[in-house]
């Protein structure tokens, strides 16, 4: 049986909270722990679509004991690149493309920001899905473990980061591995959290935390392997097929 994890991109200040909170509510309703990409210091106004909470470290803290996993969502979410980085999803980035020593400063910054809220914790979630070796290197110095994004279905490592792949917004029902649902709270309708959270409640058991997606190793296991490649090819040329349309 897969299994599945919950994340959501763009956790700021000025985000879609009356979305948010009653789906957030839900998935606690049901034991779920959810992955929240929080932006340590937003600079992004795409971000801003409600008013901004002066408590969102508050709350960022609540989640954080109620055992979601907060992963540092870049430091400011401004894009400074064209570069796709290592997945080639998109081409723009705020850290692709960068020197190691300006990366490492920047992911300081905002590593920086967390601890002194006290929520920081050794995860990343980098924005646009655009990261490249120098971050992973610059992640490694800075005492992050595990990133959230790759392709495949198992967890794998390179440059001594594990990776735990994201594919898609939705799940595919192949019946293996670990798929990790993506969540922008800011675009979703009401009849896309609905969706959402019929899909929760009738899947409620295949739910599975981070830390515990970290832990599982397939060691060289040709299936794994094979599958990040073949999901790696699939998803490139859709993502073509769409570009050229």
């Amino acid at each position: 049986m897969s299994k599945i994890l919950i994340r959501f991109d763009d956790v700021a200040p000025g985000m879609a909270w009356s979305k948010f909170i009653p789906l957030k509510e839900h998935l606690e309703s049901l034991g779920i722990r959810s992955i929240l990409g929080v932006v340590p210091d937003c600079q992004d106004q795409k971000l801003n679509v409600e008013e901004i909470k002066p408590d969102f470290f508050n709350l960022i803290r609540t989640y954080r004991d109620y055992g979601d996993i907060i992963a540092q969502h870049g430091t400011h979410h401004n894009y400074v690149t064209q570069d796709s980085g290592i997945l080639g999803i998109n081409n723009f980035s705020e850290f692709a493309g960068l020197a190691f020593e300006e990366q490492k400063l920047t992911l300081k910054k905002g590593k920086e920001i967390l601890l002194a809220e006290e929520v920081w914790q050794p995860y990343f979630m980098a924005p646009a899905h655009s990261f490249d070796t120098n971050t992973l290197k610059a992640l490694r110095d800075l005492d992050f473990h595990a990133l959230t994004d790759g392709y495949g279905f198992y967890p794998y490592i390179k440059e001594n980061i594990v990776l735990v792949p994201q594919l898609t917004s939705f799940y595919l029902p192949i019946g293996l591995g670990i798929q990790t649902i993506c969540i922008h709270i800011n675009a979703l309708s009401d009849s896309g959290i609905q969706s959402i959270s019929n899909f929760v409640r009738k899947n409620q058991k295949k739910f599975i935390s981070f830390k515990e997606a970290i832990e599982i190793n397939t060691g060289s296991s040709i299936i794994p392997t094979s599958l990040r490649i073949l999901s790696k090819h699939i998803l490139r040329a859709k993502r073509k097929r769409f570009s050229d349309k």
